[in-house]
């Protein structure tokens, strides 16, 4: 059986779109990437919420709205008034905001 569309909708290459995001210059932080496994929940939200502090930007996967840490660090990334974007996004709207945040 093939995955219905709201699945295909969901998944993303992250691989890929991080390459992507790195041939246009951006330093990329994937916190599904890093070592918080042997941190404590709120230990875990604190890290990552001080990554956003140190970020230009956000992008926000498909299937943020399924784990609560994303919707927290969506949140957070709305309060510090961080460049948000939704996935998918053109690459014509990835070089808008990467020469928005060289500008």
């Amino acid at each position: 059986m093939g995955a219905s569309e709201d699945e295909k909708e969901c998944f993303v290459d992250t691989r890929k779109l991080k390459n992507r995001l790195k041939s246009l210059r951006c330093a990329v932080v994937n916190p599904s990437e890093m070592a918080f496994s042997q941190m404590s929940w709120s230990d875990t939200l604190n890290s990552r919420v001080e990554l956003l502090k140190k970020s230009h930007a956000v992008y926000v996967l498909p299937n943020w709205k399924d784990d609560i840490m994303s919707r927290i660090e969506l949140t957070v990334a709305m309060d510090l008034k961080l460049h948000t974007l939704f996935h998918p996004v053109s690459p014509k709207e990835l070089k808008q905001l990467v020469t928005t945040l060289d500008g």
